[in-house]
């Protein structure tokens, strides 16, 4: 990972700790907090990264289900902008999924599978190469993909069920 990579990361994991991420709750000080980061902007300037460590792509669906007011109209419109919609129905389809074993209401998941329809409906059919499975799983051949990654054709085989930190949201 280059040097611009390094900090991109670690801008988002302090602005994930800033909104309350338990995994990088402690990266960032009390005068970081008080700027405030609008949750939408933090997850998709993570959707634009071609290079993510995992413990930030776990963050993800983290984001989503904590903050169930999100601008998601701006979100799908940027994401199909910018042609990271399969990252983001990525993210959704792990939130959906992790969420519907949890302690989520069923309002938010109903807004959510309306969110992962829509973005399925402007999926993009070829491959997402350029935002790579995290380094610890990275060599794994395609059938050990998770589902949701097949389904949003990401190199990723993060499951809902190893998502952690997500009692609470």
């Amino acid at each position: 990972m280059g040097r611009k990579d390094e900090l991109r990361a670690r801008v988002l994991k302090d602005a994930l700790g800033a909104l309350g991420y338990p995994g990088f709750v402690s990266l960032f000080s009390e005068i970081e907090a008080e700027h405030g980061h609008d949750p939408a902007v933090v997850l998709m300037a993570a959707l634009a990264c071609d290079r993510l460590e995992e413990p930030v792509v776990e963050a993800l669906p983290w984001l989503v289900l904590r903050f169930e007011h999100l601008d998601w109209d701006w979100l799908v419109r940027e994401a199909c902008r910018r042609g990271v919609q399969n990252r983001l129905g990525f993210v959704v389809a792990l939130a959906l999924r992790a969420g519907a074993s949890g302690a989520v209401d069923m309002a938010r998941l109903t807004r959510l599978a309306s969110v992962e329809e829509e973005l399925y409906a402007c999926r993009l059919p070829k491959q997402d190469s350029r935002w790579p499975a995290p380094p610890a799983r990275r060599g794994q051949p395609a059938e050990e993909r998770s589902a949701e990654a097949e389904q949003w054709g990401v190199s990723s085989s993060l499951r809902p069920q190893e998502l952690r930190f997500l009692a609470g949201v």
